[in-house]
């Protein structure tokens, strides 16, 4: 069959999901060579949909006034005014121009003079506020985040419902179901030729898997709901599960359909056993059948290389936080509350963001997607009276969370090449299932997005998009410059196609070639590193 956009595109949105995309021929994917590319993923979920314009400002100074309430609350810091906003880097601001393409600002809640500070009045706002320093670990001057981020605002992520719009984020097209395989697949197997040591290539710390849809078995994502679920599930330290059966033998590695490969499997008896059962089920069922033996074959052959490594030795010598609390300035132990003490919580009941460092750090993973929240597990879909007011407190602190794991990442020497951090040679992606109704009509589910990058592939201190401030109640975004999968420079209102687009280019991925996402993408023009 003739390779073809339309055909693809059918094929997409008709065909079986398995083997689809080799089905037309197309080879496993293979990253540019480049300097500067990232080689990992850091895929962070805040779930619920998030006020992304309460902890970021995109808009003009009418956009402000028109859809911000004035700044009020005292230590329930709520709202700001159009003084408030400044860039992160702390260069003048203008807010008369609605951008598209700006330096990063925010509303400061901070005190710059004592970025600690947690009781005095901010007086930029007559007093109606306190202090609250969530958020100043993007601003801190001794490391200059902002310079490795880059936020993608306004993206019409075609839907307002939950399921669908988690799997725009993860893939680029809306639906119940997978069209298009997820990010995480895409550079999991990217990069799965140029890593083979890591045997983990695709990871999901709880939340919806990032499916591998018609990618080679290698793709598949591996769910781990916690660090303690390594020992069970990929290792053979168990005495009773595995007492007579760990002896293995490298074995000559033959594809499903009895072709030598390159390289060995290690293999124990039962291994050696269990793949020559399911070779010999080949062609006695249909052609489905078989595909679906193939993913089942591939994965166990994956498996047993993955049980060989002994991941649980290696992740136990592998620190989490080690770097970051040399500061005083941010302990390991990190608690945050909202109001006066209203509501706290610690670290680790944001995520598991220690294990996601120590995948990371440990080399075995090439993506992890890992489910957030705020303290104490408070998700973001806000639906309560006032809860914009409660989201933008809990945002913060999230955001606060997600800035100090980038810190932790770019203190961190990379294993495979230590000119570079861990934060260099891997894209940190935060997303949510949608953007929110804006605050000044309430916290309803609203299909114009955001996406925040950082790190590796992406040039930082940038805000591309913004929202149609001519709209009433709650506004889309509007037209950015794009470069379209043809090459030619557009512009247009971004989409949730565009976001995974220009994820996926950051690591050197070719359209058409290592990924295809059905109904057309751009690259958001200026982000990528080329």
């Amino acid at each position: 069959m003739k390779l073809s956009r339309r055909n693809l595109f059918q094929a997409a949105f008709g065909a079986a999901q398995v083997g689809l995309l080799a089905r037309y021929g197309l080879p496993t994917a293979m990253a540019q060579s480049a300097s500067g590319r990232p080689t990992k993923m850091l895929a962070i979920w805040l779930v619920g949909g998030l006020h992304w314009e309460s902890f970021f400002a995109p808009m003009t100074r009418a956009g402000i006034q028109k859809f911000i309430p004035r700044a009020q609350g005292g230590r329930y810091a709520y709202g700001y005014n159009p003084e408030q906003v400044e860039h992160l880097d702390r260069s003048p601001v203008d807010l008369l121009s609605p951008g598209p393409a700006r330096k990063l600002r925010v509303p400061v809640y901070w005190n710059w003079a004592n970025p600690a500070d947690k009781d005095g009045n901010n007086p930029v706002v007559n007093n109606e506020q306190v202090y609250r320093p969530e958020g100043y670990v993007w601003a801190n001057p001794k490391y200059k985040l902002y310079e490795k981020a880059v936020l993608l605002v306004g993206a019409d992520q075609g839907t307002a419902a939950h399921a669908s719009g988690l799997i725009a984020s993860m893939s680029g097209v809306a639906g119940s179901t997978f069209r298009a395989p997820s990010v995480q697949a895409v550079v999991a197997n990217a990069m799965a030729s140029r890593f083979p040591d890591r045997p983990l290539p695709n990871v999901a710390l709880g939340g919806p898997l990032p499916q591998a849809l018609g990618l080679p078995a290698l793709a598949n994502p591996t769910l781990l709901s916690s660090s303690a679920t390594v020992e069970p599930t990929l290792s053979d330290r168990r005495e009773g599960t595995w007492y007579g059966l760990r002896a293995r033998k490298n074995e000559p590695d033959l594809a499903f359909d009895g072709t030598p490969m390159s390289g060995t499997v290690p293999a124990t008896a039962v291994d050696s056993a269990l793949l020559k059962a399911v070779r010999r089920e080949r062609g006695t069922s249909s052609a489905g059948t078989d595909a679906y033996l193939e993913q089942l074959y591939d994965t166990y052959k994956g498996a047993s290389r993955t049980i060989r490594r002994d991941m649980l030795s290696v992740l136990e010598k592998t620190p989490a936080w080690e770097k970051l609390k040399a500061d005083p300035a941010y302990p390991e132990d990190w608690m945050a509350c909202t109001g006066y003490s209203d509501a706290c919580g610690t670290m680790p009941s944001m995520g598991d963001y220690a294990f996601a460092l120590q995948l990371l750090k440990s080399d075995l993973v090439s993506t992890v997607n890992l489910r957030a929240t705020s303290i104490e597990g408070f998700t973001f879909d806000s639906h309560f009276v006032n809860g914009q007011i409660t989201h933008a407190q809990y945002l913060r602190i999230a955001f606060e969370m997600v800035g100090r794991m980038c810190l932790e990442m770019s203190l961190t020497p990379s294993r495979s090449d230590p000119s570079r951090s861990l934060l260099d040679e891997t894209l940190v992606y935060v997303y949510s299932e949608f953007g929110r109704t804006f605050p000044k009509v309430g916290s309803d589910h609203h299909p114009a997005t955001c996406a925040l990058l950082v790190g590796g592939g992406i040039q930082g201190n940038q805000m591309i998009g913004g929202y149609d401030e001519r709209m009433e109640g709650s506004p889309m975004g509007i037209p950015v410059r794009l470069v379209e999968e043809s090459g030619e420079t557009v512009t247009r209102t971004p989409q949730a196609q565009d976001i995974a687009a220009t994820v996926l280019r950051a690591y050197g991925l070719l359209p058409g070639k290592d990924f295809f996402i059905p109904g057309g993408y751009g690259v958001f023009d200026g982000v990528v590193r080329t």
